[in-house]
């Protein structure tokens, strides 16, 4: 799987790994396994009609994150993984 992410998305990302002591790829695994794991997190995708580019229409995307915050107890190959060098 490959995901890519720029500019201010990017800058954030970067400073929420470092603070965690972890790698960009290692945070965005962190989040996205606690938004599938948790009750209650939902993407409604819906038309956007002001969006249309070349042909294409625009789509909305309105994310539901979960309503508790989740914890990972990361066994030592997961936190190798994630582990900044």
């Amino acid at each position: 799987m490959e995901v890519n992410f720029e500019g201010e998305i990017m800058s954030k990302i970067q400073e929420l790994a470092d603070e965690a002591g972890v790698k960009p790829e290692g945070l965005i695994e962190i989040v996205v396994r606690e938004f599938a794991r948790n009750t209650g997190g939902r993407v409604y995708v819906g038309r956007w009609s002001k969006g249309e580019v070349d042909g294409v229409k625009g789509m909305r995307y309105v994310v539901q994150w979960p309503f508790r915050p989740g914890f990972i107890e990361a066994p030592g190959d997961l936190v190798k993984r994630w582990r900044k060098e």
